[in-house]
C-alpha cells in the first residue's frame, strides 16, 4: 500500500496501527482512542492484513499527517437493525402514546404531524420516543409511502368498513379485531413485528442517536 492509513495492528496488541506508507509506527487506536505503543524494527516491517471495516477518528497525534487518513464511508449500510429492535413494551407504549396524541391534537394536528415524520420512518410517538421503522431488506428507514400503507391504508380498510356498518345501524368490530390481531402477532414474534410490519417487511428499532435518519 502506497499511502498512509490506519490498518489492523499486525502485532495483535491493538485494533489499529498507523502505516506511514513504508512501515508500521508506534501510533495505535482502540475503540476510537489513540495512544502509542513502541514496536521493534522487525514488527515495523510486518506485512499488512485486510483493511478494517471502520477507521478510528483522526484526533491529534504528533508526528503523523492525519490529513492523509482515509475517511469512513458515509454510504455504508448501518448496523443490523435486528440488534437494535425496540422491545415489545416500547412498541405497546408507542402505540398508546400515538392514541393519546391523536386525541390531544384533535386528529387533524396528528395527521399533519404524521405526514411530516413519515418520511423519516416515524410516527409522532416514535419521534418522541426515538424509535424508527426500518425496512428489513435494505436496513433503511421506511419511506413515506411504506409508512402511509403501514399506518393508514391497512387500518383504514377495516375502520372504513366499521364506519359503514355503524352508519347502517350495525356493530363495527373489524377495527378492533385488526388491533387485537396485531397485538397478538407482536407478542409472539421473535422480531417484535406486528401484522402490519410483516405485510410491508419492516421492523421497529430503538434509534436514540438517529443512526437511520435519512438525509
Amino acid at each position: 500500500m502506497s499511502i498512509s492509513s490506519w490498518e489492523p495492528d499486525p502485532t495483535g496488541r491493538h485494533q489499529y496501527r498507523w502505516w506511514d506508507s513504508e512501515q508500521w509506527t508506534d501510533q495505535v487506536a482502540d475503540d476510537g482512542v489513540q495512544s502509542t505503543d513502541s514496536i521493534s524494527s522487525a514488527e515495523a516491517m510486518l506485512p499488512m492484513s485486510t483493511a478494517p471495516s471502520t477507521l478510528p477518528p483522526s484526533g491529534d497525534s504528533e508526528g503523523l499527517d492525519f490529513a492523509e487518513e482515509p475517511q469512513a464511508d458515509t454510504n455504508t449500510i448501518p448496523a443490523d437493525p435486528m440488534t437494535m429492535l425496540a422491545s415489545k413494551g416500547q412498541r405497546f407504549g408507542a402505540f398508546l402514546l400515538d392514541m393519546l396524541l391523536l386525541v390531544i391534537t384533535l386528529v387533524v394536528g396528528y395527521l399533519i404531524w404524521s405526514f411530516i415524520v413519515w418520511g423519516q420512518g416515524q410516527t409522532p410517538a416514535k419521534q418522541l420516543l426515538k424509535m424508527r421503522v426500518i425496512r428489513v431488506n435494505d436496513r433503511q428507514a421506511a419511506p413515506w409511502g411504506i409508512m402511509a400503507i403501514r399506518q393508514f391504508v391497512l387500518g383504514a380498510v377495516f375502520y372504513g368498513i366499521d364506519a359503514v356498518l355503524i352508519a347502517t345501524g350495525n356493530t363495527g368490530f373489524l377495527g378492533s379485531l385488526w388491533l387485537l390481531a396485531n397485538g397478538i402477532a407482536l407478542l409472539v414474534s421473535d422480531k417484535h413485528q406486528a401484522l402490519w410490519d410483516k405485510i410491508v417487511s419492516t421492523v421497529v428499532v430503538s434509534d436514540p442517536h438517529n443512526t437511520y435518519q435519512t438525509q
